[in-house]
């Protein structure tokens, strides 16, 4: 069978300005993708490739205050979420013949798939590799990453690593337990920790140039930055597609999985596609199947029954390019356990577009979403005052990662299970003041890679415009019009700002956790604004169960033949309850890297487990 890259008669041009892929990048967890083929069907919400036009709108829920009727309990509007289904999809059993034949086949072509498919095909298998949408990359594509975990080369030349140079794995991994709370599995993270920069200087190997202030890798010491990582990631998913496509992996693009393929001996042979989002085909996966296709972020019934913490206080999720669920779908069909239970993972500044008919799904980067990341007076339903979490370098340029995680728990879970953000007419003045870094930075013209930004959204102001025109950013003439349309008793907030001008006109802040003086700003020139925030979901620890050989493990405490997990559709390390996710892995390699060295662990193992020498 000749290989060739399926795309539907399309060409990468037409790929490119049309609304199948308007890539954009952004640190960390970055911008977010375009459109987003999240499934065949003709109606796809949140189009913002059409730059500037408004969304498709859902009836407003402002007046529940998007909660049940008692204000505690998030509602959900299943029509803005691209996918609402948490039944199991049933193998399929082997067909009376196979429409393509492969050793492996790698779902998904994101950044653990591209490094799945591309690992295995070196190790001298042969390869197909199926993804949903029209070109490869993912999420990971528009994404950043972080990668200080000890063993890449690049670290050993600056003789740094985490916890402690020289770095080493045990150690690591007990740091990382403690963190944990021991609510994980060791032996994954320290096959994270032991493979983790090594996975780095692999990708190296493969075209993928880690020079620092050109591609996304944090190699630094203490008090630097993250600046250089921001819109990056692309250039390293182009060069591992570019490595798998010239060295033969057989990609099949618009073209979903449907099903696994399970033979009479309970082994996984194969998958089901939906090829150009049509007629259904048969693959043959003579040796293994790697899920790499994400996990369930934009799933409302999925959220709902696994992390009911996000469901109840994320107010968004950025993953736009997919993570609807069917990859852990499908391996809960072929009897996989589950792990991380209540576990995610997320970013500061989740925008509530959905408590007013918008869709869950956003792209993270924009103007809104980083205007909601600064140091502005944040209240929970009751008026009291939230801690904020600085992102600046202090004393370790790793701990100032934290922040974005750690403030996302914050404003996910106060009394009343919302936050809201209040700033006056002046708030453009106080930003340079504000000074925050990593992925809290704004989007402005002179940034470096910017042509990979939408242009409408390459001003800052005008995602903040597109969420004043649709009032999800509230401005009002006054405290009282403010506090009533947010949905808040009469009195909170108008009380909080009271209080909050006294500490500004002192010069000196009286909570608990004190803003800096120079973040003191009084609240008294109209009009008024106020968002209803919480967490950005970019990481759901919910997962298939798998062992330190990325195999996906069955109910009975038995790996499942034939079939591996990444990452994001595996439920990593987390054990139960984790809020924010990796603390360790999250924040010191990003979930970029947990994707890119899983899907190398996944290509190593299988080849080496399934095909022998």
């Amino acid at each position: 069978m000749s290989k060739s890259i399926r795309t539907s008669g399309l060409s990468r041009r037409d790929f490119l300005t049309g609304s199948a892929l308007a890539a954009a990048g952004a640190a960390a967890a970055g911008l977010l993708a375009p459109e987003a083929a999240l499934a065949a069907s003709t109606e796809r919400r949140g189009d913002w490739t059409r730059e500037g036009d408004p969304v498709a709108a859902d009836a407003p829920s402002d007046a529940t205050n998007a909660s049940a009727v008692d204000g505690t309990y998030r509602e959900h509007n299943a029509a803005s979420f691209p996918a609402n289904d948490a039944t199991p999809i049933p193998p399929r059993d082997v067909p009376a013949a196979w429409d393509y034949e492969c050793d492996i086949c790698v779902v998904g072509a994101g950044g653990g798939g591209l490094n799945a498919a591309a690992r295995a095909v070196q190790l001298g298998a042969d390869v197909i590799c199926v993804e949903a949408m029209g070109l490869p990359g993912g999420n990971a594509q528009e994404a950043g990453m972080c990668g200080i975990l000890g063993g890449y080369s690049g670290q050993e030349d600056k003789q740094f690593a985490f916890p402690s140079y020289p770095f080493d794995p045990q150690a690591l991994t007990d740091w990382a337990m403690d963190e944990y709370h021991y609510a994980a599995d060791p032996k994954l993270i320290y096959k994270i920790a032991e493979e983790g920069g090594h996975s780095l200087d692999w990708m190296a190997e493969c075209g993928v140039q880690w020079r620092l202030g050109e591609v996304p890798v944090y190699v630094a010491p203490k008090r630097s930055t993250l600046d250089h990582h921001v819109l990056k990631m692309k250039d390293a998913t182009d060069a591992m597609y570019n490595y798998g496509n010239k060295h033969g992996v057989d990609f099949h693009f618009q073209s979903p999985a449907a099903a696994l393929v399970r033979d009479g001996d309970g082994r996984i042979v194969g998958v089901v596609v939906n090829e150009d989002y049509g007629d259904e085909k048969y693959i043959h996966a003579r040796r293994a199947v790697i899920l790499t296709a994400g996990g369930f972020c934009n799933n409302k019934a999925l959220l709902d029954k696994y992390i009911p913490t996000a469901a109840m206080g994320c107010a968004s999720s950025y993953l736009t390019a997919g993570e609807t669920g069917e990859c852990f779908r499908m391996g809960l069909g072929a009897g996989a356990d589950v792990s991380g239970f209540n576990s995610s993972a997320s970013f500061d500044g989740g925008v509530d577009w959905q408590a007013e008919g918008g869709t869950w799904a956003r792209f993270l980067y924009d103007g809104m979403t980083q205007l909601s990341r600064q140091p502005w007076l944040t209240i929970d339903r009751c008026g009291n005052r939230l801690r904020y979490m600085d992102s600046r370098v202090g004393e370790d340029g790793a701990n100032a990662i934290y922040a974005l995680g750690d403030l996302a728990t914050i404003q996910m879970t106060p009394p009343g299970h919302r936050s809201y953000i209040i700033f006056d007419a002046n708030y453009e003045d106080h930003l340079a003041g504000f000074a925050q870094e990593h992925c809290r930075k704004l989007i402005t013209p002179d940034l470096e890679q910017i042509e990979k930004v939408p242009e409408h959204y390459r001003d800052w102001h005008h995602g903040v415009q597109d969420a004043i025109d649709a009032d999800v950013l509230k401005r009002r003439d006054t405290l009282e019009e403010l506090e009533r349309d947010l949905g808040l008793a009469e009195g909170v907030l108008t009380e909080a700002v009271a209080k909050w001008n006294e500490a500004c006109e002192r010069g000196e802040d009286d909570f608990m956790y004190p803003m800096p003086p120079e973040w003191l700003h009084a609240i008294t020139t109209p009009p008024f604004y106020g968002c209803r925030i919480g967490g950005n979901l970019y990481g759901t620890k919910a997962g298939l169960l798998i062992n330190d050989q990325m195999q996906v493990m069955g109910v009975n405490g038995r790996p499942i033949p034939g079939l591996y997990a990444g990452w994001h559709t595996a439920g990593g390390a987390c054990g139960e309850n984790s809020y924010i996710g990796d603390p360790i892995l999250g924040s010191l390699m990003g979930d970029v890297g947990l994707a890119f060295c899983g899907g190398y662990l996944c290509g190593t193992s299988a080849v080496e487990n399934e095909m022998g020498d």
